[in-house]
């Protein structure tokens, strides 16, 4: 049987050799695809054996003794209420009690770690006999936030960090480990209750570090003037005069409003307002309000920078005629009193002026022999003069009628708190009136 198989297979020879063409043609069409048959093969081949020597590395890791002090990088597979396991390539995983997870007092362990998170922890305690391995995650991050607060304190970096407590002098702030915030270092200007800062999380600058005593002082304030700093610089090179922009009052004063722009305040001078006369910049505006302000000038090097309140709204005078007609009688208020004349406001930025002679139909010395401050009355429109911003008013020809030479009547004190003429004479020509009619 075995001399026969040889015998058997002897024709298949020369039946392949009977077709040398087709051989030959069979040959130059599937040779590329025998390349990529060949490559095809070899791709698998060497992806297995990558894989193959990654899988014994990782076999060959699992078995190497760990020291304590190592720091990690592990994967969280398990979280309960006691801790966390964490898969280190030890033979077995690692444990992170919840007192090494965070120096903050009853945190919860499923609030600091997800299931599938890499963590870098520190070992702290190997028993290899028993394969059990205790790990830290608070201590890897205080090493690390080390790291990162001298870097910070040499380079000027900004840290940002989450108030945790409140305590005596100032506030505690969460960096990897506990930093202080001095009272004076909180906020730009002094705060009276430390407590609203709780929870909030601030960017910081590094004051002060003491290694050795493990202490770090940090400040709020520092980093808000550097913030400061940068929109002032930024604000001043944006603004242009006539530009209209946004910004927050930040203070009043007798002489009128500082208005925040970004880093830099503008200040609002009070004949720059409103288009009414004001005594004071609170009868407009308060502190905090967001205003709109035109900005007149900007003096980039004294960082001095003009605004206009009263600018950046509509202009009351430039609509005036349609809103009042010559010989219209219309309601208004007493504002202002001179020896000659006084002035009416019609409507809020628009005053008027009525001349002493156009007060009375009585001769008066002066214009508060018949009015009074905040006095409501009836005035008639007898000139106007938009481009020149002015008004010409009477309270007389308002009272008597169309007719300025008609007494006036005594039921206009009850319209719209006018006043007859009567009421307001002096004692002195009362008497002499009453004098003659006896």
């Amino acid at each position: 049987m075995t001399e026969a198989q040889p015998t058997e297979a002897q024709p298949t020879e020369p039946a392949e050799k009977a077709t040398p063409v087709t051989e030959t043609t069979a040959t130059t069409e599937t040779a590329p695809a025998a390349e990529a048959a060949s490559e095809t093969t070899k791709a698998p081949a060497a992806e297995s054996m990558e894989s193959l020597m990654a899988s014994h590395d990782a076999y060959e890791e699992s078995f190497r003794e760990l020291k304590r002090g190592e720091f990690l990088t592990g994967r969280v597979i398990q979280i309960n209420d006691e801790g966390a396991m964490v898969d280190v390539g030890y033979k077995t995983e690692g444990f992170i009690p919840v007192n090494q997870m965070t120096h903050r007092k009853d945190a919860d362990p499923r609030e600091l770690l997800e299931v599938g998170q890499d963590v870098k922890v520190v070992v702290l305690k190997v028993n290899h006999s028993e394969g059990q391995v205790l790990l830290s995650k608070r201590q890897a991050d205080v090493e690390a936030a080390w790291f990162t607060i001298l870097e910070a304190h040499k380079s000027g970096e900004v840290l940002e960090s989450t108030c945790v407590e409140q305590v005596k002098g100032g506030l505690i702030v969460d960096i990897g480990l506990r930093g202080f915030v001095p009272a004076s270092h909180v906020d730009l200007r002094p705060v009276s209750d430390l407590s609203d800062y709780v929870g909030e999380v601030m960017k910081l600058k590094v004051l002060e570090v003491d290694q050795k005593r493990r202490k770090v002082v940090l400040s709020r304030k520092k980093a808000l003037e550097d913030e400061r700093d940068q929109l002032k610089e930024a604000t001043l090179v944006e603004l242009a005069e006539g530009q209209i922009v946004s910004g927050e009052v930040a203070r009043l004063t007798n002489f009128g409003a500082f208005v925040n722009l970004g880093g830099v305040d503008g200040l609002v001078h009070i004949s720059e307002m409103s288009w009414k006369r004001i005594k004071h910049p609170s009868e407009v505006v308060r502190v905090g309000e967001s205003v709109d302000v035109r900005v007149l000038g900007v003096d980039k090097a004294k960082e001095r920078i003009s605004l206009s309140l009263k600018q950046a709204r509509p202009d009351p005078w430039s609509d005036l005629e349609s809103t009042f007609a010559i010989g219209s009688v219309v309601p208004g208020k007493v504002t202002k009193l001179a020896k000659n004349y006084a002035f009416v406001e019609v409507m809020d930025g628009i005053e008027g002026l009525v001349p002493l002679s156009e007060l009375s139909e009585f001769r008066v010395s002066k214009s508060s022999d018949v009015l009074t401050v905040g006095q409501e009355v009836k005035v008639r429109v007898i000139d106007m003069k938009p481009d020149q911003r002015r008004m010409t008013l009477s309270v007389r020809q308002a009272e008597s009628g169309i007719s300025p030479n008609v007494s006036s009547s005594s039921s206009s004190s009850s319209q719209g708190g006018g006043f007859t003429i009567g009421d307001r004479l002096p004692d002195s020509l009362k008497q002499m009136l009453s004098d003659n009619e006896q």
